[in-house]
């Protein structure tokens, strides 16, 4: 939505890539195949994405004004946290938003690419620790949805990949809240084209969600 393109991880207001849209997507422009079939409707849009419950109180989130569908707070104190430990990202889902299973492996293998992303995305500009210390903000993100990608099937659309996610950040100490978002993202292209990993639109999502969540920690406000 974490546009979190930290949902929404989920999820985080800031920094968009070209091929990543929030909610929605068109898929391939063609609407027809040869046979003047049409396109299935809805065939590449993100189910609403669920609570996973590490949100504390899901009623403070209002849309962000940059992208339409994220839900976000803030709060000021965040401005005054330094560095940073990242929580195991959670995978919720068992199957896919078209049904197909997702398994363990699957889940580890993407909870490791999501975490790796926003590890080395604060890692940039903060320091990113493991134990609990004063002005230490702990970052919990957990993927309640997640589109696998698949194509060509047909001549004229291709199954879009994505994601939702929601992401909680707290005090590390007193795990006091300090903002929170929920996003989904579908990955949009313009013509179908062959998928060697139905994850790789998936994990395209998660890389530019922590790039936004990169940057919606170093705003000033």
């Amino acid at each position: 939505m974490l546009k979190l393109c930290l949902a929404s991880v989920l999820i985080l207001p800031l920094l968009t890539i070209g091929c990543a849209n929030s909610n929605n997507s068109g898929g391939s422009r063609a609407e027809t195949n040869t046979l003047g079939e049409m396109r299935p409707p809805d065939v590449n849009d993100m189910p609403t994405p669920r609570h996973a419950g590490l949100i504390s109180d899901y009623s403070v989130l209002k849309p962000s004004p940059e992208f339409p569908g994220t839900l976000v707070w803030r709060s000021p104190k965040l401005a005054e946290y330094k560095r940073f430990i990242v929580d195991p990202v959670q995978i919720i889902p068992s199957t896919s938003t078209r049904g197909v299973p997702v398994t363990e492996r699957e889940k580890q293998r993407l909870a490791a690419d999501f975490r790796f992303e926003i590890v080395d995305t604060l890692q940039a500009t903060h320091p990113v620790i493991t134990v609990p210390a004063p002005k230490t903000a702990r970052v919990k993100v957990a993927v309640t949805e997640v589109a696998r990608s698949a194509g060509p099937n047909n001549d004229w659309f291709r199954w879009e990949g994505g994601a939702a996610a929601e992401v909680a950040i707290v005090d590390s100490q007193t795990g006091e809240p300090l903002a929170s978002a929920i996003d989904s993202s579908m990955v949009t292209t313009r013509e179908p084209g062959r998928v060697t990993d139905p994850y790789e639109d998936t994990k395209l999502v998660f890389r530019h969600w922590a790039a936004r969540l990169g940057r919606w920690i170093m705003s000033p406000k």
